[in-house]
C-alpha cells in the first residue's frame, strides 16, 4: 500500500511539473508575441509619421541625410521590428493602366499567353459596368455557373477580389506570387525607381538583363533623378504623361517583429488635407513574415532612430 500511495504520489507530482512548464512556455510565448506586437505597432507608428513628414524624393521620403525608400527596402527599428514600403506607382494597376505590361508580367512568371491575355479579359469584365462578356471574359452567368458572387462591375478596392474571379483563382500560389506587383491604384503614373525587379521588367520586356543591372546599380546610388536619365539607361523615350520620378499618396506597409507568427501588412494612404488626420488605412490583414525564422531579416537602421541618437547641436552629414 506505502508503495503504491508513492508511485501514484509520483505521477501527481510528474504532472503537476509538466503542467506548471507548459504553463512557464505558454507565458514566455505570450511575453514574446506582446513584445513583437509592441514592436510592431511602434514601428508602424514612425513610418506613418515618417512619411507625413518628410519631403519626396524620386524613389522615397527624407533628405539626403536620411530616406526611407518605398521599393521594399526593409529597415530595422531600434525595437527590432522590420518595416518596408512598396510604393504604388512602382506596381502595375489592375484598376486600368497600361494591359500589355501586365500581359508581360503574367507571361513572365509562366502563365501561356492565351491564357494571359484570357485573365485580362476577366478581369476588364469584373471592372466594366456592362453586361456584354468579351471573347474570353466572364460576366453574370459564368459567375453564376460557377458558384460565385460578381462581377461587381465596378473599381476593385482591393487584391483580394481577384481570388473571387475565374482563371485568377485557378492558381492561389501564383495569385499571391503576382499581388505583390499589382495595386488598386486608379492612378496610371509608374514610377520605375520603387518598383519592384519582376514589375520593372514587365514594364519593360525588350529590355537586355544588363539594362536592368544598370538600372538597378543606378537606384542605389542615387544616380536618377530625373526623367532623361532613366530614358538614357533604358534606350527609349519616356513620356511625362506615364511615367514619374515620385512616390505617390499611396503606398503598402509590411511590419514585421520577432515573436510575431506572421507580418501585418497595411496600405495606407496619405491625406494630408484630410479632416480625420494625415494618413488613412485603407485596408490591412496578415501576411507571411518576413523571414521564416524568428531572427530578423538583415535590414537598414531605421532613419527615424538616427536621427533621435544624433548628440544635441550636431549636424547631419
Amino acid at each position: 500500500m506505502v508503495l503504491g500511495a508513492l508511485v501514484v504520489i509520483a505521477f501527481i507530482a510528474q504532472r503537476f511539473a509538466q503542467r506548471n512548464d507548459e504553463l512557464r512556455r505558454a507565458a514566455l510565448n505570450f511575453q514574446s508575441y506582446a513584445q513583437g506586437a509592441t514592436a510592431a505597432s511602434s514601428a508602424l507608428a514612425q513610418i506613418l509619421y515618417w512619411n507625413a513628414s518628410r519631403p519626396l524624393m524620386p524613389a522615397g521620403r527624407g533628405s539626403l541625410a536620411g530616406q526611407v525608400r518605398h521599393d521594399g527596402t526593409p529597415y530595422r527599428t531600434q525595437a527590432g521590428a522590420v518595416i518596408s514600403v512598396q510604393d504604388y506607382r512602382g506596381l502595375h494597376s489592375i484598376n486600368g493602366g497600361d494591359r500589355r505590361s501586365l500581359l508581360a508580367l503574367l507571361v513572365q512568371d509562366g502563365v501561356e499567353v492565351s491564357r494571359a491575355q484570357a485573365m485580362i479579359d476577366v478581369l476588364d469584365d469584373y471592372i466594366d459596368t456592362d453586361r456584354l462578356k468579351r471573347l474570353n471574359g466572364a460576366e453574370y452567368f459564368e459567375y453564376q455557373a460557377l458558384g460565385l458572387a460578381g462581377p461587381r462591375n465596378d473599381w476593385l478596392v482591393s487584391i483580394s477580389e481577384l481570388s473571387s474571379m475565374p482563371l485568377w483563382r485557378d492558381d492561389p500560389v501564383r495569385l499571391a506570387r503576382l499581388a505583390s506587383n499589382v495595386s488598386p491604384d486608379l492612378g496610371h503614373l509608374y514610377n520605375p525607381l520603387t518598383a519592384p525587379i519582376a514589375s520593372l521588367k514587365a514594364m519593360f520586356p525588350k529590355l537586355a538583363p544588363s539594362h536592368f543591372g544598370r538600372i538597378l546599380q543606378a537606384r542605389s546610388e542615387e544616380g536618377i533623378s530625373r526623367l532623361p536619365q532613366l530614358s538614357a539607361l533604358v534606350g527609349q523615350p519616356l513620356d511625362d504623361d506615364a511615367y514619374i520620378l515620385l512616390p505617390g499618396n499611396d503606398s503598402r506597409i509590411v511590419v514585421w517583429a520577432p515573436g510575431l507568427p506572421r507580418a501585418r501588412e497595411y496600405n495606407v494612404r496619405l491625406t494630408p488635407a484630410g479632416e480625420l488626420g494625415p494618413w488613412v488605412i485603407t485596408e490591412q490583414h496578415s501576411t507571411k513574415r518576413l523571414k521564416t525564422s524568428d531572427e530578423a531579416p538583415r535590414a537598414i537602421a531605421f532613419p527615424l532612430a538616427i536621427s533621435a541618437q544624433r548628440p544635441e547641436g550636431s549636424v547631419a552629414p
